[in-house]
């Protein structure tokens, strides 16, 4: 099967529903045509004049970055600025740009499932779970095939599917009922008609009080056995994250359950207090959010860029997997604009 810059965008819609995203963000296909045929793709965090040119080095036909390119509307594309010559860049040389950036926070297995792994933590589960998406839905129908019905709703990745009779209606009328995430609602409805499952009044949607378990903001993980010291602990991020400075506040004995968030998560600082969290690991806090009223709590700043970067290669993991035939490079540029000086003699 010939790959298209579509069937990139369906898998990453699948894990990172676009539905999920903040209100200001911007992701999905932002530059490119979807029935464009592809063979190389490039992973990265950030697109850049240098990553562009990367991918071009090296034949791909798509990147995808983490990090928006396009966030307002454009009133033209030419090459006077940077945001203006990276898009004309990309397509006079027909490569397409997705992103995943908000959807692929709170996604499972996305952005701080990635950095909670990186950090070594296991058990994870999200910090904040409280997107309310989940859905029940009720199908009523006299189809014959209970498990062609039921492999439908599993493939939208419902939960809980089951079926009964229903009493008092002709014989063989069946409903069927499963929890799933709001976003594959639709698909499954559209789904339902085309195979004629579908009829007037026989399909009802309602809210459910339980969060989904596949969406939500900030991991929550634990190391074994007794946990790490502090200084263990801050040795740990520096080498799995390859930063040479960590800003931090508070103080700690042993370090055992940890909340992580990557990009700029410190609000979510309170919950990770309130489930019993001796650290939480984000970027870009303030000032004064580094006062936390909190004892044995360690509160840490290893950058957005560092936070975010395990992604690239999760990305590259996810996609050569999914799509055998494509050859997928994670981008070997530091896209990093923050620099850190450390004097000789200090």
């Amino acid at each position: 099967m010939n790959i298209q810059v579509r069937h990139i965008s369906t898998f990453l819609n699948q894990w990172a529903p676009p539905s999920t995203k903040l209100d200001y963000d911007n992701v999905g296909l932002l530059v490119g045509d979807p029935d464009q045929e592809i063979s190389r793709a490039l992973t990265c965090l950030d697109v850049t004049l240098d990553v562009v040119g990367e991918a071009i080095q090296n034949d791909c036909d798509l990147i995808v970055a983490h990090h928006p390119l396009i966030f307002n509307g454009i009133d033209r594309i030419n090459p006077t600025n940077e945001q203006g010559k990276i898009t004309f860049k990309l397509i006079k040389n027909d490569i397409a740009l997705i992103a995943a950036h908000t959807n692929l926070d709170a996604a499972l297995d996305g952005v701080s499932f990635v950095l909670a792994q990186q950090l070594g933590l296991e058990n994870l589960q999200f910090l904040d779970s409280s997107y309310n998406i989940s859905r029940k839905i009720v199908l009523t129908t006299d189809h014959s095939d209970e498990d062609s019905v039921l492999k439908l709703l599993n493939y939208y990745s419902a939960e809980e599917a089951h079926y009964y009779e229903v009493k008092g209606k002709k014989d063989g009328q069946r409903t069927y009922e499963a929890i799933m995430d709001e976003h594959h609602v639709a698909d499954l409805k559209s789904e339902l008609e085309k195979n004629g499952l579908l009829h007037e009044g026989s399909f009802q949607v309602m809210e459910v009080a339980s969060p989904s378990n596949n969406v939500g903001m900030g991991v929550v993980g634990f190391y074994r056995n007794k946990g790490l010291t502090k200084q263990q602990f801050l040795d740990g991020i520096a080498d799995a994250l390859n930063v040479k400075a960590v800003r931090y506040s508070g103080s700690v004995d042993r370090i055992k359950k940890v909340a992580v968030c990557g990009g700029a998560g410190v609000s979510l600082a309170r919950q990770a207090v309130g489930q019993g969290a001796q650290a939480f690991v984000t970027s870009d806090i303030k000032y004064h959010d580094y006062f936390t009223d909190t004892d044995d709590f360690l509160l840490i700043d290893v950058g957005h860029y560092e936070s975010e970067v395990p992604i690239v290669a999760a990305l590259k993991q996810e996609l050569t997997e999914a799509f055998e035939q494509l050859d997928v490079f994670e981008t070997g540029i530091n896209t990093n604009p923050m620099q850190v000086f450390i004097p000789d003699n200090k």
